[in-house]
Order: structure tokens, then sequence, then C-alpha cells
């Protein structure tokens, strides 16, 4: 699965529906987890507030607004 800027998404654990704000380049990520899964940085609301954090994309599942799954690998 490919996420890009504007995507829904949810943690696969469960929680909110986040925004994919944007992508961390392999430039500046030299992590443990390998570039491709490095992390996306992600926004959401609880409460009225603004919350921001980073989760890789392997903890990420694809969503709708409403919240349902969504896999853009099968979809025109």
């Amino acid at each position: 699965m490919i996420l890009r800027p504007g995507n829904l998404v949810r943690h696969k654990s469960g929680g909110p529906i986040m925004m994919i704000d944007d992508l961390i380049s392999k430039d500046q990520f030299k992590g443990v987890w390998g570039i491709h899964d490095a992390p996306h940085d992600c926004t959401w609301h609880e409460n009225g507030v603004k919350k921001v954090g980073s989760f890789r994309p392997s903890e990420l599942q694809s969503v709708y607004a409403d919240g349902t799954p969504r896999d853009y690998d099968t979809e025109a």
C-alpha cells in the first residue's frame, strides 16, 4: 500500500481517523525499521484539539471518511 499526503488512515489497533500530512524522506529517516517502513506524519482531532504523531505504514490501515477500510491497490 502506498500512502500519500491527504490519505485517511486509522491505526490497525483502532483509534481515530487520521490524515497523512507528510512523508518523512529517506534523507531525514535513518531508523532501524528500514526505509520502506519510514514513519508518516499524521494529524487528527480529539475533543477539538489537534493531535500530531508519526506512524509506520505497517501500523496503518487506509480508510474512507466513515472509517470503513479502503484498498488503494485495487481501486481504479
